[in-house]
């Protein structure tokens, strides 16, 4: 928190929905405290307005939290012992038996030792929400890394991680895709307890995009966080391979997202053209300032939230087929999508020749992701396994 990441975004809005529905949640979460700040009180009251009762457990990375991970390897992926051991001694039974959940959800994997210990324990079922087919993303992730103490990380969060995962859809009474293709990969294994709910953009979000300025200070965007592997392979795809192709001197490109490696910078003064904005407060406003959205992924699975986010904007959007994956047909027919960079390069020109314009099937792809969408869609998947009400108060 802030949340200004796909998926801390995706999981945020979520958790908001849900609230506004009337339902009462308790938030387990855990914060790398070797990396990052503490929250602040702002943002601790910000997280309590939403949620009843928050638990935030720290990983310390310290030399005992570290042996303790390495002696549950055989067991679980890094990841998942790293919240595992941190959650041992911090009364976790006593605290979620106070609330009595109807239901335990866990969002994302990687707490899926903790979430089934409290589900099983508690007697509550356990919900999945499946942001990647994790095993095969982050094996894209380990192939694409650079930097050697990333890379040797991410290869020990790799063993294992298949069989976890697998076994984690198996737990579950229900798992709730991000991806429709990534829902499809489960159900073709044989899990028929998989359906598609999709991500939500919130009203406050939309409305803001909804006043941009009609006057634009860029021609062309690309926004999204500048560290993971994936998405500096694509920005390097974009300024190396397609930026070439669009010689106008005076285009205006900006580069917008959160913590740039020192290869990002790099990469990007090798084109005077381009503004790097580095940390946007908020995205919203920076998105509304172009003609033109790119997102050039070139590897990744789920859902790509920058390409659901594009779609409450005015402008053209281009993108390849990576970066559309797992969207719905009504979603994907706003995108012109091209995976060659000259076929990429022409699209962003069309676009830069195109008056900007609501049409009807942007105006219908958005529907797909909305407050409503969102809480029917978990209506569907939960109610029959759980027998709870969702999308309206308990």
């Amino acid at each position: 928190m802030p949340a200004t990441s796909g998926g801390r975004v995706d999981v945020w809005r979520r958790l908001q929905a849900l609230r506004r529905a009337g339902h009462e949640i308790a938030l387990l979460c855990w914060m790398d405290a070797g990396r990052v700040e503490p929250p602040s009180p702002a943002i601790l009251a910000e997280l309590q307005s939403v949620c009843r009762d928050v638990k935030l457990l720290p990983i310390t990375r310290s030399l005992p939290e570290i042996a303790q991970r390495l002696l549950q390897l055989w067991r679980w992926p890094s990841h998942v012992a790293s919240r595992w051991v941190t959650s041992r001694h911090a009364g976790l039974l006593d605290w979620a038996r106070g609330f009595a959940p109807d239901v335990v959800l866990l969002d994302g994997l990687y707490g899926g030792a903790v979430a089934w210990e409290l589900a099983r324990r508690l007697g509550a079922p356990m919900v999945y929400r499946s942001h990647n087919v994790e095993h095969r993303y982050m094996n894209d992730q380990q192939a694409r890394e650079e930097r050697f103490a990333r890379r040797l990380g991410l290869a020990a969060n790799c063993v294992g991680l298949e069989r976890f995962e697998r076994q984690t859809v198996a737990r579950a009474v229900q798992v709730m895709d991000i991806s429709l293709e990534d829902a499809e990969y489960w159900r073709a294994q044989g899990f028929s307890h998989v359906s598609c709910v999709p991500t939500l953009v919130d009203a406050g979000f939309a409305a803001r995009l909804s006043q941009a300025p009609a006057d634009k200070p860029y021609d062309l965007l690309y926004f999204g966080n500048l560290n993971t592997p994936n998405n500096v392979e694509a920005l390097r795809w974009l300024v190396g391979a397609v930026l070439p192709r669009l010689p106008a001197r005076d285009l205006r490109i900006a580069v917008a997202g959160s913590r740039p490696t020192d290869a990002v910078r790099a990469l990007l003064a090798t084109d005077a053209r381009i503004t790097l904005i580095e940390n946007p407060a908020d995205m919203a406003e920076v998105v509304g300032q172009a003609r033109v959205l790119v997102n050039p992924m070139l590897a990744g699975s789920g859902v790509n939230l920058k390409s659901v986010e594009m779609l409450f904007s005015r402008a053209a959007l281009v993108s390849t087929s990576v970066g559309v994956k797992g969207l719905p047909e009504a979603a994907r027919r706003c995108f012109a999508v091209a995976d060659a960079p000259e076929a990429f390069g022409a699209a962003i020109e069309r676009g830069l020749g195109e008056a900007a314009a609501e049409t009807e099937h942007r105006t219908a792809a958005r529907a797909l992701f909305s407050d409503k969408a969102l809480l029917a869609a978990i209506q569907q998947a939960i109610v029959p396994p759980t027998g709870l009400a969702i999308g309206g108060r308990p």
